[in-house]
């Protein structure tokens, strides 16, 4: 069973659309999430967790000793198993399918640590050997947002949680192509303003091969 440790200040942003469907029905099988909640582990009365930024410049950083002792909380709850420590975050190389299926495939649980405010003070990261990913180029109020997108696509390619795996090697991004454009019934769509929108002869013909032919015209290189 893989598991994500996810220090984040606001837990109940969890587990959020991963409580739905297939992956509610994985949860404890195949994967599972142990929530660290930030604000537990902050400094003085008042639990501060983040601080000016030195040198100046607006917003406010996460302390490093506030996820050191977050990452303390998570070893001492821990087996033997690798933990792989990803701060998600723009800087960092942006996930793509083949990374996905290297987060997957790895026999390690998973910690994420998903950053607020301006983000979180450059030397916690150094030090815990922090790999830095992003899910796009473009900036977030957090990162738990992130968090559940990066979940969500390694979760579904865990052995088990998808009951047809044929349905992977038609899926898009499999040999860096977008998949085709798909349809289903009716064959002749009558829409509400009364326009017939048909479909492809090949897709009812029945011939497969010509069928598979025509896919694969339509499908294209991603880009980048």
């Amino acid at each position: 069973m893989k598991l994500f440790e996810i220090i984040t200040l606001f837990p109940e942003a969890f587990p959020a659309t991963l409580d739905l469907s297939i992956f509610k029905k994985s949860r404890g099988v195949q994967w599972d999430m142990r929530l660290h909640d930030m604000r537990e582990f902050g400094i003085g009365k008042h639990r501060q967790v983040d601080d000016e930024v030195f040198g100046g410049g607006a917003g406010m950083l996460i302390r490093p000793d506030v996820i050191d002792n977050a990452m303390q909380s998570v070893a001492q709850k821990r087996d033997s198993k690798r933990l792989r420590k990803i701060f998600l975050s723009p800087r960092g190389k942006v996930l793509d399918q083949p990374l996905v299926e290297e987060l997957t495939a790895a026999n390690e649980d998973i910690l994420l640590l998903c950053g607020r405010y301006e983000g979180v003070n450059a030397r916690a990261i150094e030090y815990f050997g922090f790999e830095e990913i992003s899910i796009g180029n473009y900036v977030l109020a957090g990162a738990e947002s992130a968090a559940l997108v990066m979940m969500e696509a390694i979760i579904r390619k865990i052995p088990g949680v998808i009951g047809n795996i044929e349905s992977f090697a038609q899926e898009t991004f499999v040999d860096n192509e977008i998949s085709e454009p798909r349809y289903t019934r009716p064959a002749e769509w009558k829409t509400s303003a009364g326009d017939i929108v048909g479909v492809d002869e090949i897709l009812l013909s029945g011939n497969h091969a010509k069928i598979a032919e025509f896919a694969k015209g339509r499908r294209r290189k991603v880009e980048g």
